[in-house]
C-alpha cells in the first residue's frame, strides 16, 4: 500500500511540476510579446511622424499635392501604426503559440 501511495504521490507533484512550468512559460511568453508589440508599435508611430510624415508634407507642395493629400491624409501615421502593430499581433501569437507546443512538448 505504501508503494501505491508513494506512486500516486510521484505522479501528482510531476504533473503539478508540469503544469507550473507550463503557466510560467506562459505567463513570461505573454508579458514578452505584449512588450515587445508595445515597443515595436510606438517605435513605428514614432518613425513614420519623424521621417515620413515630413517627406510626404513636402510632397504635398508640388502640382499634385491635393491627390498626395488623398491619398495620405494626416491621420496616415496613426492607420499604418495600428495596421502593422496588428500584424505583429498576430505573428507574436504565432511565435507564443510555437513556444507553447515547444514547452508542452506537444
Amino acid at each position: 500500500m505504501t508503494i501505491f501511495a508513494q506512486f500516486f504521490g510521484a505522479l501528482f507533484s510531476a504533473l503539478g511540476g508540469f503544469l507550473l512550468k507550463l503557466f510560467a512559460a506562459r505567463v513570461a511568453i505573454r508579458i514578452t510579446a505584449v512588450g515587445i508589440v508595445m515597443a515595436l508599435s510606438g517605435s513605428m508611430f514614432v518613425l513614420f511622424n519623424t521621417t515620413i510624415a515630413p517627406m510626404v508634407a513636402d510632397l504635398f507642395n508640388t502640382r499634385y499635392g491635393q491627390f498626395l493629400g488623398l491619398l495620405f491624409p494626416p491621420v496616415s501615421g496613426t492607420i499604418i501604426t495600428v495596421l502593422l502593430s496588428s500584424w505583429l499581433a498576430v505573428a507574436t501569437f504565432m511565435v507564443q503559440k510555437r513556444a507553447v507546443e515547444v514547452t508542452a512538448g506537444i
